[in-house]
């Protein structure tokens, strides 16, 4: 008789959202509560402190303008470190610039959504990330 082989139940990725607006922070909760588990940090200092804790996560969404530590430093921090650079990173901003968009990119950023935006927006973008991403 063969063994029965018990697929193990799918885990949800784990996405880190970095922003100081407690409104951005209840739509991104609101929008991907049901299909990722989350851990919100409200600046740049906390969600590194909190990376630098051995805590592993799938995606990082980051604000660019925060108190203490803005999203285009920790992004340059992310990416130059050899246990981070791994883990996508979505930009989020209210800044139009394409200056913002463009220094993201160029310091390792997977992708930049402006502010406001559409939630079904981020969503797709996150799913299509961790699709690239292996983990």
């Amino acid at each position: 008789m063969e063994p029965l082989i018990l697929q193990k139940k799918e885990e949800k990725s784990k996405l880190l959202i970095i922003d100081d607006s407690i409104g951005i922070q209840k739509i991104l909760t609101n929008f991907l509560k049901d299909e990722f588990f989350l851990v919100i940090k409200n600046d740049g200092l906390e969600g590194l402190a909190w990376l630098d804790e051995g805590n592993e996560i799938d995606l990082i969404l980051v604000d660019i303008n925060m108190p203490n530590l803005d999203g285009l430093e920790l992004l340059k921090i992310i990416k130059s470190s050899s246990f981070y650079k791994h883990i996508p990173v979505i930009m989020l901003s209210a800044e139009s610039e394409s200056s913002k968009r463009i220094a993201s990119l160029e310091r390792g950023a997977d992708a930049f959504i402006t502010k406001p935006f559409n939630p079904q927006e981020v969503v797709a973008n996150v799913k299509a990330l961790l699709r690239k991403t292996p983990h």
